[in-house]
């Protein structure tokens, strides 16, 4: 795990030294997608000669894996979003555009979240994920690539405590998508279904960052920021805490695919003699 680390943060560094620090969202999700894949297969042919499928990226199903995950994305956002209206006062109101727009933007903002959700999943919930439920199990695993995916956000504008938590909760939610289906398209779509809902379908920032101005749609009055996660999005509220909760505690007690990742594996059988 520690030479992937190394090996990514590398790749990113002989990339971006010649390019620069790309400046737009897409660009720096193109960038964090190649390094993710390239230490991901340059690490699993060192580690047994594996290949992308051993992390849960198999060429069968990609599609229907990325559709099911941002589904469930999307549905998870809407009690935040009722309750960030309903307890934490947040209102929309009409703006300006037609529904042209509306889609073509929404095509857009998916794509790009689609790249940036992709190479974080990848980087923390791929080859790290998967090696440490080989050595640890799954439940300190999840613990470990939850607390590095809440700490990698540490930086982001207006974080604060809650939304820290609230990566937490998302990390964990994440993983046991990933261990329950045995396959990281899954995680990915859920990844980039909340982003798109948040950050578009709410017209709200995601993780402290204006992603889009939504067409037809218009927050006119921002509410309780303990609630509705103020300059922060959702994600810094505690409407956002209550659905992740609910959405970890369903995903936990649902056997969406049975899956050997939930299981130790067991130790080497020595032989006497």
């Amino acid at each position: 795990m520690g030479g992937f680390a190394v090996l990514l943060a590398a790749i990113l560094f002989v990339i971006a030294l010649p390019l620069g620090m790309p400046e737009s969202l897409a660009q720096l999700g193109a960038l964090q997608l190649v390094a993710a894949v390239v230490a991901s297969v340059v690490v699993l042919r060192l580690d047994g000669g594996r290949s992308l499928p051993a992390i849960g990226l198999p060429r069968v199903g990609a599609a229907r894996g990325l559709a099911a995950g941002m589904l469930l994305g999307v549905t998870i956002v809407m009690p935040a979003v009722a309750i960030a209206v309903g307890v934490g006062g947040l209102r929309y109101g009409a703006d300006a555009g037609t529904w042209i727009e509306y889609a073509a933007t929404g095509f857009w903002t998916g794509l790009v979240l689609l790249i940036v959700a992709a190479g974080e999943e990848i980087a923390v919930r791929g080859y790290p994920l998967r090696v440490l439920v080989e050595r640890w199990g799954p439940w300190p695993a999840l613990a470990v690539t939850s607390a590095i995916f809440s700490v990698l956000h540490g930086a982001n504008p207006h974080v604060g405590g809650v939304a820290l938590l609230n990566i937490l909760l998302a990390g964990v939610l994440l993983g046991l998508v990933c261990l329950k289906t045995g396959d990281l398209w899954w995680a990915t779509g859920v990844h980039t279904g909340w982003n798109l809902a948040t950050g578009f379908l709410a017209d709200r920032p995601v993780s402290g960052i204006r992603l889009v101005d939504a067409p037809l749609i218009e927050v006119s009055a921002g509410g309780a920021g303990l609630w509705t996660g103020g300059e922060f999005g959702l994600e810094g509220g505690l409407s956002a805490t209550l659905a992740l909760g609910l959405a970890i505690l369903i995903v936990a007690r649902t056997a969406v695919v049975p899956s050997r990742l939930l299981e130790r594996p067991p130790a080497p059988v020595r032989e006497r003699g």
